[in-house]
């Protein structure tokens, strides 16, 4: 059996992007409200109009997302 706390760990710093279902009922969008303390580059937003599967449901937009996710650390990386 495991007793106490595990010790903080320092936030990733590595850009992270997290597009979180606005309509999912197995994991509800209020639990991204401590995604920061884990993730300090985080690019963090709902994604509207769908559940649990944004990715099947949505496939063009959730490419989308990650495509202008990388594309956005790619100018950042590359100045």
């Amino acid at each position: 059996m495991i007793k106490g706390e595990a010790p903080t760990q320092p936030p990733i710093e590595m850009p992270t992007c997290v597009r979180w279902p606005e309509h999912d009922p197995l994991c509800p969008y209020a639990w991204t409200d401590g995604l920061r303390e884990t993730f300090s580059n985080l690019d963090l937003a709902p994604f509207p109009g769908v559940g649990h599967f944004p990715h099947r449901k949505n496939p063009d937009r959730a490419a989308e997302e990650v495509a202008g996710f990388f594309g956005r650390i790619w100018l950042v990386a590359c100045g």
